[in-house]
């Protein structure tokens, strides 16, 4: 089991080494998730719950811009780091507060979550501040453990099904375009019509 502090649902900063493990590829799957995305060199991306950025460093390589977005500096102050030594010039940091994703309105091609659906407070309102940062036509790409026990991940009573989650993003609007199983993982893409 992952690392958390479930109270809150919020991973903790002091495990940050399971985010930056070798291990991590074999129950993540980045290449494959990363393969889902289908990025432009144009595009803006935000990376919300980016963490240590996992998924921005290597998504930074192939297009415009990323934002990583995150409600724990710590996490930010760490892919600062990364973003240092790496020489990446196209990934901003954004410290987020709350359910509000600081971005202008339709400002981002795509928006990728990846293990944050579970941790949101309030579902809903995330979901309406999803669709208000995409751009028209733009994606949200949605994944999160699958809703059942596996040897990784948070508590099975915190997770969100698949279903649950279509269900959330399409009442606010946007529309499902595909799913995909990954083996601790669904992912599912959307569109703002």
């Amino acid at each position: 089991m992952t690392p958390e502090n479930h109270e809150s649902h919020i991973f903790d900063p002091k495990n940050i080494e399971v985010l930056e493990s070798e291990e991590r590829k074999t129950w993540q799957n980045p290449d494959e998730i990363l393969a889902q995305l289908d990025l432009k060199p144009d595009y803006v991306v935000a990376d919300l719950g980016c963490g240590s950025g996992y998924f921005s460093v290597p998504i930074s390589r192939k297009v415009k811009k990323v934002y990583g977005i995150d409600v724990q500096q710590e996490m930010l102050d760490y892919l600062e780091q990364k973003v240092r030594k790496q020489n990446i010039s196209n990934i901003k940091t954004v410290l987020s507060h709350g359910n509000n994703i600081p971005l202008e309105n339709e400002s981002v091609d795509m928006l990728l979550t990846v293990n944050t659906l579970h941790e949101f407070r309030d579902k809903e309102r995330t979901a309406k501040e999803i669709q208000r940062v995409l751009k028209h036509n733009g994606k949200a790409i949605i994944v999160d453990f699958v809703k059942k026990e596996t040897t990784r991940g948070p508590p099975v009573k915190i997770r969100v099904s698949q279903k649950q989650a279509i269900e959330l993003f399409e009442k606010d609007g946007l529309k499902f375009l595909k799913s995909h199983s990954l083996p601790y993982h669904y992912l599912l893409m959307f569109q703002r019509p």
